[in-house]
């Protein structure tokens, strides 16, 4: 392990916030650990150490003698770590355990909603994204032989007030009932990954208006709206994505009835994918911790999406997730 000290050119944006639980036994790539300071009202990375996993003990007990054990690792070495440990780890033992359907998700979900809790909160560069390609196949995949209960679905998500975990939780939602709507494999896959990307918009709205916890001006919804464009935008860049994906992230917060935005768009002029998207976007928010709004079961939200706001959604694809809801 090399220690020494020096500054760094970086910008901050390329730096990932971990503690020494960060560092595993497993991992065989070195990388460079930095720590924050400020210069001159300026912050700056300066290197704390080179990790070597052949000296994993030696580091992991200065980390912890260290009176804070908040360090930085640079995007690079954060996109290797997840390839090259975390995702192989997980597909691997997925492809020899060969898991029934409820522990393929159990497995993923975490693994999916940090990769987007660093793609947002880093900020990330877009190609982070492709972290995620191969989890919508392997869920997907998970559901040839049957669909996942509801019950057991919605026990499993984090119910919190985050733009990750709600990101992942939509493209689950959209994956089961695609399932239960008998879609093939292949379309219940990019329904999964619109779902989970529908919302990276958000990555560009100024977070003082997108976690205001006072009421919102019409100035900080019209900005908030913005994000379907801004995702819309930032996938079709990549070019890799389906039009299902780009249109699901540009077209969820149109209503059936023509009130939504950003095109006002109603009725069979929505992305099928995308309507699927406006509801389980609706349903998550209802039944997630919010700064605004009580806590609703999913009882109660969907008798509120059905009863109080029905003209939102397709009425055929509301009711197909109701029953799926509802069944035991």
């Amino acid at each position: 392990m090399k220690l020494g000290k020096f500054m760094t050119d970086s910008e901050e944006t390329e730096f990932r916030r971990i503690t020494h639980t960060f560092f595993e036994k497993e991992w065989r790539e070195s990388f460079d650990i930095f720590y924050q300071v400020t210069v001159n009202g300026e912050k700056k990375f300066i290197k704390f150490a080179e990790f070597d996993p052949r000296d994993y003990s030696r580091l992991d007990a200065i980390l912890k003698e260290k009176q804070t054990e908040i360090f930085y690792i640079k995007e690079t070495d954060l996109y290797k770590y997840y390839q090259f440990n975390i995702l192989k780890h997980l597909l691997l033992g997925l492809v020899q355990d060969k898991p029934p359907a409820r522990e393929v998700f159990q497995r993923v979900y975490p693994v999916a909603t940090r990769i987007l809790q660093d793609y947002l909160e880093i900020p990330a560069s877009d190609d982070f994204l492709v972290l995620l390609d191969e989890l919508p196949k392997v869920l997907a995949k998970s559901l040839d032989s049957g669909s996942l209960p509801f019950h057991e679905l919605f026990a499993l998500t984090l119910k919190e007030n985050t733009i990750h975990a709600h990101c992942v939780n939509v493209g689950l939602y959209c994956l089961c009932l695609a399932r239960e709507l008998g879609m093939n494999r292949k379309d219940r896959e990019e329904i999964c990954r619109g779902g989970m990307l529908a919302d990276i918009g958000k990555k560009y709205i100024p977070k003082d208006v997108m976690f205001k916890e006072s009421e919102l001006t019409d100035e900080d919804m019209q900005t908030i709206r913005l994000h379907t464009a801004f995702g819309k935008k930032k996938l079709n860049e990549q070019r890799r994505y389906s039009k299902t994906v780009l249109r699901m992230a540009g077209e969820h917060h149109e209503n059936f009835d023509g009130t939504g935005y950003p095109l006002k768009l109603s009725g069979n002029d929505i992305n099928t994918a995308a309507r699927i998207c406006k509801i389980m976007d609706i349903f998550n928010a209802l039944t997630s911790h919010r700064s605004y709004g009580e806590v609703l079961t999913p009882i109660q939200a969907l008798t509120l999406m059905k009863e109080k706001i029905g003209e939102q959604f397709d009425s055929q694809l509301l009711t197909a997730f109701i029953q799926y809801a509802g069944r035991q």
